[in-house]
């Protein structure tokens, strides 16, 4: 609190102070400051000159000793020279006053800060505090009110000590008068809205108050000369000079021409071209001429003759004391003073919203379809000038007719805005500016690296032009031809999709297209043999990375070899993304492939050394062939009997033997009794082979099998086993998806504290490589637990992790996410959004497709899954009809489920319908009570999963014997020991009797 106050009255603790003497000598210490005052100072102050007593050191101590009797005895203190206020800063209020003034004032809060400093200068009218005051008042009450200010203080000055302003104020005063007749020169005013730049114009404005060079930087097309007129329109500087330098044809021109538009008169006059010695006293002319009051100097398209405009630039900078300089250029000045703001592409609703506009402006009334609309705006990269002339089209075309023509956007995109710059009348106008400041050396560059459409590293291009590639990269970033991304791996360079098209074209024009796919080819083999041999190796986490950041580009030259028969390209080229792939859970990309991979080898016979790496492909096309259904499984045994299963490595030599087996069993019934030996047999077999990879293996396959075969329990023991044979050699991802695994099964059979022990195992591992559908899937088993468990925080936390990484789940997360959250819903009594969520699961399920699937559509897996889980949720949650139409749907698929003519048979989830038409008849009153109480014990025998709480066994033995008392004992005692295949007959008996 306030102890002094001088600005008012004088006060003590808020009691006047008697005596004028005194209080002229407190008003005296309290400007004099911390430092005090010398006698002299301090009798002149308190006598004035012409009234000195006759001794004033005498008369200044009586004052003094007034003056603390009227404070306190410390508040004065003598100093070797007189004395001073032995006060702090907050005890006085003038001191605490000035420092948060001119606070105020410094942020530009003129309002708050103006009171504050009329009382500063009645008290202490130094040259920091009237500046401060004159700004204030220009910024609250006007510029001419701060005239009047400053005419004020100039007379009282002039009149009391015949003295004129500080150059400090006359500067201000110069500020001033500019500000009251602005200079705006150069600025257009035709300006339509700038759509989508509104935090951009506040990061440049924020950036020229802090910085004396700011060049927006970006290719042609991105709206930089638009935005750097906006800025120039808000410049809070009383002089803007916006100069286009599109017209400068030489460097040498740049200083007439700057000096043109500022009006500075030329050395000599009629001479289109100046000497170094006139161009140097022009440049120092209108450095003269910008200097006096701050000033904003606009510098468009600079990147022709950015050498020029950087010498200049840097010239006016140390020259001139407050000139601020905003550049647009396709390249940076590269001087000390620059700041440089990349401009970034329009988002896709701001893209949008400027085609609308641009849209209904050329053709009122035309129909925009909103998804069309988003996708010319991302194809065209966001760049407005693209979207600009796309939008001026509906003219005379549709909006898809657009975006069908945009495959040949430099033919379509012409002829936009007739007032714009022929550069910017069509989009190849725009690039083809840049491209004609190259050199040879990096027009070259430009074309062969425009066939990555992904990016590209330094090292894939200097694979594709030379060691020296750097010196052409580097130009092509400086021309906003390519941009940095600062990428996991390190620096990836881009196009722009219409850079990169506009490059394509140069490539073909040129005839360098076959040459340049040959060299992106080469980098692709040895790039994808490089990262396959490394996946299956304690490197695994480094190799899985370095083809993430590379998955799109091989996976298009894979694309491109596979159409022009390349085999050995596509050998080496599988082998790397197919394991990348499997490892990611992406099979279906794998399953895909297998058609036209067949194809190709099916008359190839590959050499020597490519003999391995052919049989790796093989074991993956055929794993992805027996797990959809069989479709091309013949084709592909085919070509592997001719190539030979025999690999020199163990784990894909058991690999190639199960696969064989596999084959054999689909080809045969669902049962495995046909031509072939059944899978499990021979899986019975390998388990017992002395080499321990390859019994690792082997119990792996045998634990799909036997959960396949609805021997969960079997599956367990076999899993198990497998983990304790596998070791880390081959990277930590077997082990991580036999935990997934075993997660699993534990899940199937209700044990979930187990399943959740062995999830939390491979979580970080599958979370590392990227392995998102398995990572989804482990994820939800945890949610389930902790939601059975009643920590349903915890279940909710799991989940919202999920929903922050947004992993790329394949089919079976695509489910398992939103099954898992409404199971946490119906845990919180939320029961009709629990059972909606269940109801878009089948929803989900029902409109995905998998790649190689032969069976019947309405029979896939995963839908007939997530309909018997809804059909047992609304069975015990729901109220009247809910659920009706899918059990009457599953009631209707069941007969064709266990049918004898299915190829294969998957006993836990015909194990899951089952239970659900057991437990809905049970629960619904709406079957035979025996009939549903021996659905309810096929369902149990057929292995089905419990890993959803209503399913419970638990719970559907409560149910049956509640509703049934003594039938399903009985039905268990006449079931006996069979499983799985044994009871098959059994539950085509019981179908077709409800039937």
């Amino acid at each position: 609190m306030t102890t002094l106050s001088v600005l008012d009255e004088v006060t003590w603790a808020g009691a006047p102070v008697a005596g004028e003497r005194t209080r002229a000598l407190l008003r005296a210490l309290v400007e004099a400051g911390p430092r005090g005052a010398s006698e002299a100072a301090l009798v002149e102050e308190v006598w004035g000159r012409d009234d000195v007593p006759a001794n004033p050191s005498k008369a200044l101590q009586v004052v003094v000793s007034r003056a603390r009797t009227a404070t306190e005895s410390s508040a004065i203190e003598r100093t070797p020279r007189g004395y001073r206020l032995n006060l702090q800063a907050g005890d006085v209020d003038a001191w605490s006053l000035r420092p948060e003034a001119l606070r105020l004032a410094a942020e530009k809060r003129y309002a708050e800060a103006l009171p504050l400093l009329e009382r500063l200068l009645r008290l202490d009218p130094d040259e920091e505090v009237t500046e401060a005051v004159l700004r204030a008042v220009a910024a609250v009450h006007g510029v001419p009110a701060a005239l009047e200010r400053f005419e004020a203080y100039r007379s009282g000055l002039a009149d009391g000590l015949g003295v004129d302003p500080s150059p400090r104020l006359r500067a201000v005063h110069a500020e001033l008068l500019a500000r009251d007749r602005p200079v705006r020169s150069g600025l257009r005013h035709d300006a339509d809205v700038l759509i989508g730049r509104e935090q951009d114009a506040a990061e440049v404005s924020a950036l020229l108050k802090a910085s004396r060079v700011v060049t927006i930087l970006g290719p042609g097309g991105l709206g930089k000369t638009s935005l750097a007129q906006v800025i120039a329109h808000g410049a809070e500087q009383p002089v803007v000079h916006f100069v286009e330098l599109v017209g400068v044809t030489a460097p040498e021109d740049l200083v007439s021409e700057v000096g043109s538009a500022l009006g500075v008169r030329d050395s000599v006059a009629h001479r289109d071209r100046l000497t170094p010695d006139q161009r140097a006293d022009v440049r120092s002319r209108i450095a003269q001429q910008l200097d006096g009051v701050p000033t904003l100097l606009v510098l468009d398209n600079c990147e022709h003759i950015v050498a020029a405009v950087a010498d200049l630039v840097a010239f006016l900078v140390a020259t001139v004391r407050d000139l601020t300089v905003l550049t647009t250029s396709r390249s940076p000045l590269a001087i000390g003073a620059e700041r440089v703001y990349p401009l970034g592409r329009l988002g896709t609703y701001d893209g949008s919203e400027l085609f609308r506009r641009r849209a209904v402006a050329a053709r009122p009334g035309v129909h925009l379809d909103e998804g069309r609309v988003d996708e010319i705006v991302t194809r065209l990269d966001g760049l407005p000038l693209a979207i600009e002339l796309a939008a001026v089209k509906v003219r005379a075309m549709s909006v898809d007719d657009i975006a069908r023509r945009l495959e040949n956007r430099f033919e379509l995109l012409r002829g936009g805005d007739r007032s714009a710059p022929d550069r910017h009348q069509t989009l190849v106008a725009v690039i083809d500016w840049s491209w004609n400041l190259l050199s040879e050396r990096e027009r070259r560059a430009m074309r062969w690296l425009s066939v990555f459409h992904d990016g590209f590293t330094l090292a894939a291009a200097e694979s594709m032009l030379g060691a020296d590639t750097f010196a052409a990269i580097e130009e092509l970033v400086d021309q906003s031809l390519l941009t940095v991304v600062d990428a996991p791996l390190g620096f990836r360079y881009r196009m722009l999709e219409t850079v990169r098209e506009f490059g394509r074209m140069q490539l073909i024009d040129a005839g360098e297209d076959a040459a340049a796919r040959a060299a992106q080819r080469a980098w692709a083999r040895d790039y994808a043999d490089a990262s396959a041999g490394r996946i299956y190796s304690p490197e695994q986490f480094d190799a899985m990375d370095e083809l993430r950041a590379e998955e799109s580009n091989l996976a298009d030259i894979l694309r491109q070899v596979l159409a022009d028969d390349e085999a050995e390209s596509v050998i080496r080229l599988f082998c790397a993304m197919g394991v990348f792939w499997t490892i990611a859970g992406e099979h279906q990309r794998v399953i895909m492939l297998a058609g036209p991979v067949a194809d190709l080898l099916a008359e190839w016979e590959p050499p020597p050394e490519l003999l391995e790496k052919t049989r790796l492909v093989l074991a993956l096309l055929l794993f992805g062939a027996a797990v959809t259904g069989g479709s091309g499984l013949e084709r592909l045994m085919t070509i592997l009997d001719r190539v030979g299963a025999e690999a020199a490595d163990p784990q894909l030599r058991v690999m190639l033997k199960v696969m064989q087996a596999m084959a054999a069993t689909v080809s045969g019934n669902g049962a495995g009794t046909g031509a072939g030996r059944p899978l499990e047999d021979e899986l019975a077999d390998l388990v017992t082979d002395p080499d321990q990879e390859v019994r690792a293996r082997a119990y792996t396959f045998l634990s799909h099998e036997r959960e396949n075969l609805g021997d969960p329990e079997g599956a367990v023991a076999a899993g198990r086993e497998a983990l304790r044979l596998t070791g880390t050699d081959g990277g930590l991802w077997p082990q991580a998806m036999l935990h997934a695994q075993l997660s699993g099964l534990y899940a199937q059979l209700g044990r979930l504290g187990e399943a959740a022990e062995h999830a939390r195992e491979a979580v970080p591992v599958l979370r590392r490589l990227g392995a998102d559908d398995d990572l989804v899937q482990t994820n939800a088993i945890l949610v389930t637990y902790a939601v059975e468990q009643g920590r349903l925080e915890e279940a909710a936390e799991i989940l919202a992790q999920l929903a922050d990484e947004q992993p790329h789940g394949g089919f079976g997360s695509r489910g398992a996410v939103h099954g898992a959250r409404a199971q946490l819903l119906l845990a919180q009594g939320r029961v009709g959004e629990g059972l909606a969520l269940f109801r878009e699961v089948v929803e989900t399920m029902g409109e995905m497709p998998f790649p190689g699937f032969t069976d019947d559509p309405d029979l896939v897996p995963w839908r007939v899954a997530a309909e018997a889980v809804t059909v047992v949720a609304c069975a015990r949650h729901g109220e009247g009809p809910e659920g009706s139409d899918l059990f009457e749907a599953l009631m209707g698929k069941a007969p064709r489920l266990v049918s004898e003519e299915r190829r294969a048979q998957d006993y836990p989830v015909t194990g899951m319908v089952l239970l659900a038409l057991g437990l809905w008849g049970l629960l619904r009153d709406a079957l035979p009570r025996e009939e549903s109480v021996r659905l309810v014990v096929l369902a149990d025998r057929f292995g089905y999963s419990r890993s959803f709480l209503d399913m419970r066994w638990e719970r559907a033995v409560v149910d049956a014997n509640r509703l049934a008392p003594g039938v399903l004992e009985r039905v268990c005692e006449e079931y006996g020991e069979r499983r799985g295949l044994a009871l098959l007959d059994e539950a085509r008996g019981v179908i077709a009797r409800l039937a």
